[in-house]
């Protein structure tokens, strides 16, 4: 499952690289979290969210018939296309 981090940590002013420094978690994990290579633990997501200021939904991807709803750079929710 392809996560939205660096999607969401570029909005809230973050580089991949940095949010890993803060985490203390490597760069290339961090990368693999994103991708979907690897799926990082509930745990995890939980200090991703904290530090992004966000909920965990925001970082998770939804299907076809629907999309994250964003306006100026604020997350409001998930709706249908």
């Amino acid at each position: 499952m392809q996560l939205r981090i660096k999607e969401v940590a570029k909005r809230k002013g973050y580089t991949m690289v940095r949010l890993s420094e803060i985490l203390k978690l490597d760069a290339t994990t961090m990368s693999r979290y994103n991708s979907g290579t690897v799926e990082p633990p509930l745990s995890r997501l939980e200090q991703i969210a904290k530090e992004l200021d966000c909920e965990i939904v925001e970082l998770l991807p939804v299907g076809e018939k629907f999309g994250h709803w964003e306006i100026n750079g604020e997350w409001l929710g998930i709706r249908k296309k």
